[in-house]
């Protein structure tokens, strides 16, 4: 009896170490709100509350509460709404926070009612009072100032003070002090407004939400954007666990909301640029968003949508592609995440599954891409062969022939040889190539995005 209950404890324990080391493996517990889904709702729209997807979000910022510039505060135009929002987030164990600012109030700029209402310690305590008071009649879980912008001197010390300030009468009332702040073009030299952030000021903010979009038109908010902005605030000292990236759901300088781009053409929805009249759309895209959401998981610590009230409410959500991809993401162990390529072809993703038996790409000791040769080329409807007696693969499509010989460092592209710096071989009965050689032999272009690991190819 006790040989069996000394072997009983010991099964017991060895269980629950393998239990503890296959959760370490993996990324994050979603359940956990280990990865931040914070979404701007903006009173403007008249969407009802039924709309927000709350089981896809983990905090929500209501906008905007504007400031006076004796420390007073402007009412929100529908009281009602917030409160109903509020009640709705915590019926789902939503947070939700108010933005205080903005870029203007009735298109006249907020910058300088911020300016006048911190240069001053009696306007400074009026406006932290009756902030503390909205949070309270409001049942709100924190506040996020968004001012557009200090300047660096006195301005920056003004604002410093303010949020100093802010803070401690905030987080006694066991509420949270975010700032929405602006992305950065360098990974090392932000913008003057972003120097005028102080250190000092950063540390008192529970989390950043980086505003990493309307850089400009045609770069409205590209992905390196996205990059260079986290590794701005990364350098400035900030801890990757208090940023979030943020993403816009319209397009510049159209100014098109997400799900009107969708409703004109479904296929919009898959790309980030949309011709039109009179004015172009530049935007992100289900294929962006994913790829950002990647990278937030990777660099940050969280993704902030502007605004979720411009989203679709159907299978072409850009919420919904944020939800799958923090799915998808959350089931991998780690080192799965950082082997893990992605493809987007023509503008779809392509995907490889373990139980399709199709072959798993990967990169050689050369830095090249090497993808099983069917799933691929069958996508842009090209005809792959195998030719059993040449030792070779054909794929032919339109006026081009590609021979691929197996085990040779060349390809016949209608038969002129191209030189590669890499074989094609043959790995558990598929037939791998390198995948730039033979895309560009068919005349695709392709983008290699290292942070998220994403290949772009388009013709």
């Amino acid at each position: 009896m006790i040989r069996f209950k000394k072997l009983f404890l010991f099964t017991l324990i060895f269980t629950y170490i393998l239990s503890v080391s296959f959760e370490q493996t993996h990324i994050f517990a979603k359940t956990n709100n280990d990865f931040r889904v914070v979404g701007y709702y903006s009173e403007i729209f008249d969407d009802p509350i039924e709309n927000v997807q709350f089981d896809k979000l983990t905090h929500i910022i209501y906008a905007f509460l504007i400031p006076a510039e004796d420390g007073s505060l402007i009412g929100i135009e529908k009281p009602e709404k917030l409160r109903e929002l509020v009640e709705k987030s915590h019926e789902n164990n939503v947070e939700v926070l108010v933005a205080i600012g903005g870029w203007s109030y009735r298109n006249i700029p907020l910058d300088a009612t911020f300016e006048k209402m911190a240069a001053s310690q009696e306007t400074r305590e009026k406006f932290i009072d009756n902030t503390i008071e909205f949070l309270d009649v409001y049942n709100l879980d924190g506040v996020e100032i968004d001012w557009e912008y200090p300047d660096l001197g006195q301005s920056s010390q003004n604002y410093e003070q303010l949020i100093l300030e802010l803070s401690r009468a905030v987080k006694a009332n066991g509420k949270y002090l975010t700032a929405a702040l602006n992305g950065a073009w360098s990974k090392a030299e932000g913008p003057a407004v972003s120097k005028a952030v102080s250190d000092a000021t950063l540390e008192e903010f529970d989390w950043i939400n980086i505003m990493a979009y309307d850089a400009n038109n045609e770069q409205h908010s590209p992905v390196w954007f996205a990059n260079t902005s986290i590794s701005y605030w990364i350098n400035r000292g900030v801890p990757k666990e208090k940023i979030v990236i943020g993403v816009p759901f319209y397009a510049r300088p159209s100014w098109k909301q997400y799900r009107h781009l969708v409703a004109e053409n479904k296929e919009n929805a898959y790309r980030d640029y949309a011709e039109g009249e009179p004015l172009d759309s530049y935007y992100n895209g289900i294929n962006t968003i994913k790829e950002k959401t990647r990278i937030a998981i990777k660099n940050a610590s969280g993704i902030m949508i502007f605004d979720i009230n411009e989203d679709t409410m159907d299978d072409l959500s850009l919420m919904k592609a944020i939800d799958d991809t923090i799915d998808e993401v959350s089931a991998m162990s780690q080192d799965e995440f950082n082997k893990k390529l992605y493809f987007i072809i023509n503008n779809h993703e392509l995907t490889f599954n373990k139980n399709e038996n199709m072959g798993t790409p990967f990169i050689d000791e050369n830095n090249r891409t090497l993808v099983p040769i069917r799933k691929p080329f069958e996508r842009i409807g090209a005809d792959v062969h195998f030719n059993e007696n040449e030792y070779s693969v054909t794929v032919r499509k339109d006026d081009v022939t590609i021979e691929i010989p197996i085990n040779k460092d060349y390809i016949k592209i209608n038969n002129e040889i191209l030189k590669m710096d890499t074989n094609t071989f043959i790995k558990e009965g598929r037939t791998y190539i390198p995948l730039r050689y033979v895309f560009e032999g068919f005349d695709y272009n392709i983008e290699w995005h290292e942070a998220s690991r994403t290949i772009i190819i388009n013709n």
